[in-house]
Protein backbone atom coordinates (compact mmCIF):
# COMPACT_ATOMS: atom_id res chain seq x y z
CA UNK A 1 0.00 0.00 0.00
CA UNK A 2 1.45 3.36 -1.02
CA UNK A 3 1.61 6.24 1.48
CA UNK A 4 -0.42 8.57 -0.73
CA UNK A 5 -3.24 6.01 -1.01
CA UNK A 6 -3.55 5.82 2.77
CA UNK A 7 -3.21 9.61 3.02
CA UNK A 8 -6.01 10.22 0.52
CA UNK A 9 -8.27 7.69 2.22
CA UNK A 10 -7.77 9.30 5.64
CA UNK A 11 -8.39 12.80 4.29
CA UNK A 12 -11.59 11.64 2.58
CA UNK A 13 -12.64 10.02 5.87
CA UNK A 14 -12.44 13.26 7.87
CA UNK A 15 -8.84 13.14 9.08
CA UNK A 16 -6.64 16.24 8.71
CA UNK A 17 -2.90 16.41 8.19
CA UNK A 18 -0.72 17.74 11.00
CA UNK A 19 1.49 20.04 8.95
CA UNK A 20 4.37 20.15 11.45
CA UNK A 21 5.11 16.46 10.90
CA UNK A 22 5.71 16.87 7.17
CA UNK A 23 9.15 18.39 7.72
CA UNK A 24 10.18 15.12 9.38
CA UNK A 25 8.89 13.12 6.37
CA UNK A 26 5.92 11.82 8.34
CA UNK A 27 2.21 11.81 7.66
CA UNK A 28 0.42 12.53 10.93
CA UNK A 29 -3.36 12.83 11.15
CA UNK A 30 -5.89 13.96 13.70
CA UNK A 31 -9.68 13.66 13.76
CA UNK A 32 -12.05 15.62 16.05
CA UNK A 33 -14.20 12.49 16.41
CA UNK A 34 -11.29 10.62 18.00
CA UNK A 35 -9.60 12.99 20.41
CA UNK A 36 -6.16 12.06 21.73
CA UNK A 37 -5.72 9.57 18.89
CA UNK A 38 -3.32 10.33 16.04
CA UNK A 39 -2.30 8.16 13.10
CA UNK A 40 1.32 8.39 12.00
CA UNK A 41 3.28 6.68 9.23
CA UNK A 42 6.30 7.57 7.03
CA UNK A 43 5.90 9.51 3.80
CA UNK A 44 8.47 7.24 2.15
CA UNK A 45 7.47 3.67 1.35
CA UNK A 46 11.15 2.57 1.53
CA UNK A 47 11.54 3.77 5.13
CA UNK A 48 12.77 0.88 7.37
CA UNK A 49 9.65 0.86 9.56
CA UNK A 50 7.11 1.78 6.86
CA UNK A 51 5.22 -1.53 6.71
CA UNK A 52 5.08 -1.81 10.51
CA UNK A 53 3.88 1.80 10.89
CA UNK A 54 1.13 1.29 8.31
CA UNK A 55 -0.02 -1.91 10.03
CA UNK A 56 -0.21 -0.09 13.36
CA UNK A 57 -2.12 2.84 11.82
CA UNK A 58 -4.62 0.49 10.16
CA UNK A 59 -5.06 -1.53 13.35
CA UNK A 60 -5.84 1.66 15.28
CA UNK A 61 -8.25 2.83 12.58
CA UNK A 62 -10.01 -0.56 12.52
CA UNK A 63 -10.45 -0.40 16.28
CA UNK A 64 -11.89 3.13 16.13
CA UNK A 65 -14.26 2.49 13.22
CA UNK A 66 -15.30 -1.04 14.12
CA UNK A 67 -14.36 -2.38 10.69
CA UNK A 68 -12.58 -5.69 10.29
CA UNK A 69 -8.90 -5.04 9.48
CA UNK A 70 -9.07 -6.97 6.18
CA UNK A 71 -12.11 -4.98 5.02
CA UNK A 72 -10.46 -1.72 6.01
CA UNK A 73 -7.32 -2.71 4.12
CA UNK A 74 -9.41 -3.49 1.02
CA UNK A 75 -11.16 -0.12 1.23
CA UNK A 76 -7.88 1.75 1.47
CA UNK A 77 -6.46 -0.24 -1.44
CA UNK A 78 -9.47 0.71 -3.57
CA UNK A 79 -9.86 4.26 -2.29
CA UNK A 80 -9.40 5.55 -5.83
CA UNK A 81 -11.98 3.15 -7.28
CA UNK A 82 -15.72 2.81 -7.45
CA UNK A 83 -16.05 -0.90 -6.71
CA UNK A 84 -19.11 -2.57 -8.25
CA UNK A 85 -20.23 -5.79 -6.55
CA UNK A 86 -22.60 -8.16 -8.29
CA UNK A 87 -23.64 -10.86 -5.84
CA UNK A 88 -25.34 -14.09 -6.92
CA UNK A 89 -27.86 -15.70 -4.57
CA UNK A 90 -29.25 -19.17 -5.15
CA UNK A 91 -30.87 -21.96 -3.16
CA UNK A 92 -27.97 -24.26 -3.95
CA UNK A 93 -24.25 -23.78 -3.42
CA UNK A 94 -23.70 -20.12 -4.28
CA UNK A 95 -19.96 -20.38 -3.63
CA UNK A 96 -19.59 -22.06 -7.03
CA UNK A 97 -21.33 -21.49 -10.36
CA UNK A 98 -21.62 -23.38 -13.64
CA UNK A 99 -18.62 -22.40 -15.73
CA UNK A 100 -20.67 -21.23 -18.70
CA UNK A 101 -22.80 -19.02 -16.44
CA UNK A 102 -19.72 -17.58 -14.74
CA UNK A 103 -18.28 -16.64 -18.15
CA UNK A 104 -21.60 -15.03 -19.07
CA UNK A 105 -21.57 -13.03 -15.84
CA UNK A 106 -18.22 -11.46 -16.69
CA UNK A 107 -19.37 -10.55 -20.20
CA UNK A 108 -22.60 -9.04 -18.93
CA UNK A 109 -20.82 -7.12 -16.17
CA UNK A 110 -18.78 -5.42 -18.89
CA UNK A 111 -21.99 -4.78 -20.85
CA UNK A 112 -23.64 -3.19 -17.79
CA UNK A 113 -20.75 -0.72 -17.46
CA UNK A 114 -20.63 -0.02 -21.20
CA UNK A 115 -24.39 0.55 -21.30
CA UNK A 116 -24.23 3.03 -18.43
CA UNK A 117 -21.25 4.79 -20.02
CA UNK A 118 -23.03 5.15 -23.36
CA UNK A 119 -26.09 6.53 -21.55
CA UNK A 120 -23.92 9.16 -19.84
CA UNK A 121 -22.36 10.25 -23.14
CA UNK A 122 -25.38 9.87 -25.41
CA UNK A 123 -28.68 9.19 -23.57
CA UNK A 124 -31.11 7.02 -25.55
CA UNK A 125 -33.36 4.07 -24.82
CA UNK A 126 -31.35 1.79 -27.08
CA UNK A 127 -27.71 1.96 -28.14
CA UNK A 128 -27.34 0.05 -31.44
CA UNK A 129 -23.66 -0.56 -30.64
CA UNK A 130 -21.81 -0.16 -27.33
CA UNK A 131 -18.69 1.09 -29.09
CA UNK A 132 -18.11 4.62 -27.77
CA UNK A 133 -14.44 5.19 -26.99
CA UNK A 134 -15.08 6.36 -23.41
CA UNK A 135 -17.14 3.23 -22.69
CA UNK A 136 -14.39 0.99 -24.03
CA UNK A 137 -11.74 2.89 -22.07
CA UNK A 138 -13.68 2.43 -18.83
CA UNK A 139 -13.97 -1.34 -19.29
CA UNK A 140 -10.35 -1.66 -20.43
CA UNK A 141 -9.21 -0.02 -17.18
CA UNK A 142 -11.60 -1.88 -14.86
CA UNK A 143 -10.11 -4.67 -12.73
CA UNK A 144 -11.64 -8.03 -11.86
CA UNK A 145 -11.23 -8.67 -8.13
CA UNK A 146 -11.35 -11.72 -5.86
CA UNK A 147 -14.70 -13.14 -4.87
CA UNK A 148 -15.65 -12.90 -1.20
CA UNK A 149 -16.80 -15.33 1.44
CA UNK A 150 -20.45 -16.27 1.83
CA UNK A 151 -21.50 -16.20 -1.81
CA UNK A 152 -20.26 -15.69 -5.33
CA UNK A 153 -19.50 -12.00 -5.77
CA UNK A 154 -18.30 -10.54 -9.04
CA UNK A 155 -16.14 -7.62 -7.90
CA UNK A 156 -15.14 -4.99 -10.48
CA UNK A 157 -12.94 -2.05 -9.48
CA UNK A 158 -13.36 1.01 -11.70
CA UNK A 159 -10.53 3.52 -11.20
CA UNK A 160 -12.20 6.87 -10.69
CA UNK A 161 -9.76 8.70 -12.99
CA UNK A 162 -9.42 5.94 -15.62
CA UNK A 163 -11.08 8.07 -18.30
CA UNK A 164 -9.93 11.64 -18.77
CA UNK A 165 -12.29 14.54 -18.44
CA UNK A 166 -15.08 15.58 -16.12
CA UNK A 167 -18.70 16.44 -16.68
CA UNK A 168 -20.45 19.19 -14.80
CA UNK A 169 -23.33 18.52 -12.44
CA UNK A 170 -25.16 20.29 -9.67
CA UNK A 171 -22.41 19.04 -7.35
CA UNK A 172 -19.65 20.48 -9.51
CA UNK A 173 -17.19 18.63 -11.77
CA UNK A 174 -17.60 14.86 -11.47
CA UNK A 175 -15.19 12.32 -13.02
CA UNK A 176 -16.61 10.39 -15.94
CA UNK A 177 -16.29 7.02 -14.19
CA UNK A 178 -18.30 8.30 -11.23
CA UNK A 179 -20.99 9.59 -13.58
CA UNK A 180 -21.18 6.09 -15.07
CA UNK A 181 -21.47 4.23 -11.75
CA UNK A 182 -24.06 6.74 -10.51
CA UNK A 183 -26.03 6.30 -13.73
CA UNK A 184 -25.91 2.52 -13.40
CA UNK A 185 -27.08 2.44 -9.79
CA UNK A 186 -29.85 5.01 -10.33
CA UNK A 187 -31.09 3.18 -13.44
CA UNK A 188 -31.27 -0.13 -11.56
CA UNK A 189 -33.08 1.53 -8.65
CA UNK A 190 -35.59 3.05 -11.11
CA UNK A 191 -36.16 -0.35 -12.72
CA UNK A 192 -36.66 -2.13 -9.38
CA UNK A 193 -39.06 0.56 -8.15
CA UNK A 194 -41.15 0.25 -11.32
CA UNK A 195 -41.33 -3.54 -10.97
CA UNK A 196 -42.23 -3.50 -7.29
CA UNK A 197 -44.83 -0.74 -7.59
CA UNK A 198 -46.35 -2.29 -10.74
CA UNK A 199 -45.72 0.73 -12.95
CA UNK A 200 -43.45 -0.74 -15.61
CA UNK A 201 -45.73 0.40 -18.45
CA UNK A 202 -45.68 4.00 -17.25
CA UNK A 203 -41.90 3.93 -16.79
CA UNK A 204 -41.37 2.61 -20.32
CA UNK A 205 -43.66 5.30 -21.79
CA UNK A 206 -41.73 7.99 -19.91
CA UNK A 207 -38.39 6.63 -21.11
CA UNK A 208 -39.54 6.61 -24.72
CA UNK A 209 -40.40 10.31 -24.64
CA UNK A 210 -37.58 11.50 -22.38
CA UNK A 211 -34.77 13.53 -24.00
CA UNK A 212 -32.36 12.04 -21.42
CA UNK A 213 -33.53 8.51 -20.57
CA UNK A 214 -31.72 7.02 -17.59
CA UNK A 215 -32.41 3.37 -18.45
CA UNK A 216 -31.54 1.68 -21.75
CA UNK A 217 -32.51 -1.59 -23.39
CA UNK A 218 -28.82 -2.54 -23.32
CA UNK A 219 -28.63 -2.31 -19.53
CA UNK A 220 -31.80 -4.41 -19.22
CA UNK A 221 -30.36 -7.00 -21.59
CA UNK A 222 -27.14 -7.24 -19.60
CA UNK A 223 -28.97 -7.64 -16.28
CA UNK A 224 -31.34 -10.24 -17.75
CA UNK A 225 -28.27 -12.16 -18.92
CA UNK A 226 -27.09 -12.48 -15.32
CA UNK A 227 -29.86 -14.94 -14.50
CA UNK A 228 -29.60 -18.69 -14.99
CA UNK A 229 -32.90 -20.56 -15.22
CA UNK A 230 -31.50 -23.84 -13.90
CA UNK A 231 -29.79 -22.10 -11.00
CA UNK A 232 -32.80 -19.90 -10.27
CA UNK A 233 -30.57 -17.17 -8.88
CA UNK A 234 -31.23 -13.67 -7.62
CA UNK A 235 -28.79 -10.79 -8.08
CA UNK A 236 -27.67 -7.97 -5.83
CA UNK A 237 -25.75 -4.97 -7.19
CA UNK A 238 -23.97 -2.53 -4.90
CA UNK A 239 -21.18 0.01 -5.13
CA UNK A 240 -18.42 0.89 -2.70
CA UNK A 241 -17.92 4.50 -3.72
CA UNK A 242 -14.41 5.90 -4.00
CA UNK A 243 -13.38 7.81 -0.90
CA UNK A 244 -11.91 10.49 -3.17
CA UNK A 245 -15.45 11.62 -4.08
CA UNK A 246 -17.69 10.81 -1.11
CA UNK A 247 -21.33 9.91 -1.77
CA UNK A 248 -23.64 11.28 0.93
CA UNK A 249 -26.94 9.98 -0.44
CA UNK A 250 -27.70 6.96 1.74
CA UNK A 251 -30.00 5.51 -0.94
CA UNK A 252 -27.00 5.05 -3.25
CA UNK A 253 -25.23 2.95 -0.63
CA UNK A 254 -28.12 0.50 -0.40
CA UNK A 255 -27.75 -2.62 -2.59
CA UNK A 256 -30.24 -3.09 -5.41
CA UNK A 257 -31.75 -6.56 -5.00
CA UNK A 258 -33.11 -8.21 -8.16
CA UNK A 259 -35.21 -11.20 -7.17
CA UNK A 260 -35.32 -14.22 -9.43
CA UNK A 261 -38.91 -13.60 -10.55
CA UNK A 262 -37.99 -10.07 -11.68
CA UNK A 263 -35.81 -11.19 -14.59
CA UNK A 264 -38.76 -12.09 -16.83
CA UNK A 265 -40.12 -8.56 -16.38
CA UNK A 266 -36.71 -7.07 -17.12
CA UNK A 267 -36.61 -9.09 -20.34
CA UNK A 268 -39.99 -7.57 -21.29
CA UNK A 269 -38.64 -4.06 -20.70
CA UNK A 270 -35.61 -4.90 -22.84
CA UNK A 271 -37.80 -6.06 -25.73
CA UNK A 272 -40.00 -2.96 -25.50
CA UNK A 273 -37.11 -0.49 -25.41
CA UNK A 274 -35.18 -2.43 -28.03
CA UNK A 275 -37.95 -1.79 -30.55
CA UNK A 276 -37.65 1.99 -30.17
CA UNK A 277 -35.74 3.77 -32.90
CA UNK A 278 -35.25 7.49 -32.41
CA UNK A 279 -35.13 10.17 -35.05
CA UNK A 280 -31.68 11.43 -35.98
CA UNK A 281 -30.74 14.73 -37.60
CA UNK A 282 -27.49 15.41 -39.37
CA UNK A 283 -25.38 14.70 -42.39
CA UNK A 284 -25.30 11.22 -43.91
CA UNK A 285 -23.21 9.43 -46.54
CA UNK A 286 -24.20 6.52 -48.73
CA UNK A 287 -25.07 5.28 -52.19
CA UNK A 288 -28.07 5.50 -54.52
CA UNK A 289 -29.86 2.14 -54.83
CA UNK A 290 -33.05 2.88 -56.79
CA UNK A 291 -34.84 5.74 -58.58
CA UNK A 292 -38.63 5.71 -58.33
CA UNK A 293 -39.45 9.27 -59.38
CA UNK A 294 -41.95 10.51 -61.93
CA UNK A 295 -41.47 12.68 -65.00
CA UNK A 296 -42.87 16.19 -65.22
CA UNK A 297 -44.73 16.42 -68.54
CA UNK A 298 -43.96 20.13 -68.82
CA UNK A 299 -40.16 19.97 -68.84
CA UNK A 300 -39.49 16.24 -69.16
CA UNK A 301 -37.42 16.10 -65.97
CA UNK A 302 -37.85 13.61 -63.16
CA UNK A 303 -38.22 14.16 -59.42
CA UNK A 304 -39.54 12.22 -56.46
CA UNK A 305 -38.68 9.14 -54.43
CA UNK A 306 -35.15 7.76 -54.31
CA UNK A 307 -33.87 4.77 -52.31
CA UNK A 308 -30.50 5.30 -50.60
CA UNK A 309 -28.22 3.05 -48.58
CA UNK A 310 -26.83 5.20 -45.77
CA UNK A 311 -24.03 4.37 -43.37
CA UNK A 312 -24.76 5.17 -39.72
CA UNK A 313 -21.30 5.32 -38.08
CA UNK A 314 -22.64 5.34 -34.52
CA UNK A 315 -24.66 2.18 -35.12
CA UNK A 316 -22.03 0.60 -37.35
CA UNK A 317 -24.64 -0.47 -39.91
CA UNK A 318 -25.99 0.40 -43.35
CA UNK A 319 -29.73 1.05 -43.67
CA UNK A 320 -32.11 1.59 -46.57
CA UNK A 321 -33.76 5.02 -46.68
CA UNK A 322 -36.46 6.68 -48.80
CA UNK A 323 -36.21 10.37 -49.66
CA UNK A 324 -38.07 12.70 -52.02
CA UNK A 325 -35.70 14.80 -54.16
CA UNK A 326 -36.22 17.86 -56.32
CA UNK A 327 -35.52 17.72 -60.04
CA UNK A 328 -31.97 19.06 -59.64
CA UNK A 329 -31.12 16.65 -56.81
CA UNK A 330 -32.85 13.79 -58.63
CA UNK A 331 -30.58 14.43 -61.61
CA UNK A 332 -27.53 14.16 -59.32
CA UNK A 333 -28.92 10.95 -57.87
CA UNK A 334 -29.31 9.54 -61.39
CA UNK A 335 -25.66 10.34 -62.20
CA UNK A 336 -24.51 8.78 -58.91
CA UNK A 337 -26.58 5.67 -59.59
CA UNK A 338 -24.92 5.24 -62.97
CA UNK A 339 -21.38 5.84 -61.66
CA UNK A 340 -19.42 2.99 -60.13
CA UNK A 341 -18.58 3.51 -56.42
CA UNK A 342 -20.15 6.98 -56.37
CA UNK A 343 -20.89 8.25 -52.85
CA UNK A 344 -23.50 10.87 -52.06
CA UNK A 345 -23.93 13.21 -49.11
CA UNK A 346 -27.28 14.38 -47.81
CA UNK A 347 -28.53 16.27 -44.77
CA UNK A 348 -31.92 15.76 -43.17
CA UNK A 349 -33.97 14.14 -40.43
CA UNK A 350 -33.93 10.34 -40.34
CA UNK A 351 -37.24 9.13 -38.94
CA UNK A 352 -37.70 5.96 -36.86
CA UNK A 353 -39.47 2.92 -38.24
CA UNK A 354 -38.90 -0.14 -40.34
CA UNK A 355 -36.62 -0.04 -43.34
CA UNK A 356 -36.67 1.64 -45.67
CA UNK A 357 -36.89 4.54 -43.22
CA UNK A 358 -37.89 8.03 -44.32
CA UNK A 359 -35.45 10.94 -44.54
CA UNK A 360 -37.29 14.27 -44.38
CA UNK A 361 -36.20 17.92 -44.70
CA UNK A 362 -33.57 16.81 -47.22
CA UNK A 363 -30.92 19.33 -48.24
CA UNK A 364 -27.31 19.55 -49.40
CA UNK A 365 -27.56 16.55 -51.71
CA UNK A 366 -24.12 16.23 -53.33
CA UNK A 367 -22.00 13.63 -55.10
CA UNK A 368 -18.71 13.20 -53.23
CA UNK A 369 -15.73 10.87 -53.46
CA UNK A 370 -15.35 7.87 -51.14
CA UNK A 371 -12.44 9.69 -49.49
CA UNK A 372 -14.92 12.26 -48.14
CA UNK A 373 -16.39 9.70 -45.72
Amino acid sequence: MGPTSLRDFLKASGWTVIEEALQDRLYAFRNPQFTRRNLVFPMDSDAPDYAEAVDIALAKLAEMTGLAPEKLFARVQSSGDDVVRMRIYSYGDDNALPLSFAASLVQNAAKVLKSAACTVVRPRVHHPKLSLSDANALVDNARFGHTEEGSFILRVACPIHAVQGTLGSEDGPVPFVRRVTLSMQRALALLMSAIETDRLEGMVDELKTSPNPLLSANLCEAIAGMHDEALGNSLEVSVDWSALYPVHDSALWRPVRIQRDYFARIEEVYQELRSVTQAAEGQFFGTVEALNGTMDEADGRRSGEVILSLLLPEEGEVIRVKVVLSTDDYSKADRAHMTNKAVVRISGRLLPGRQPRWLTDASDFTIVSPQSL
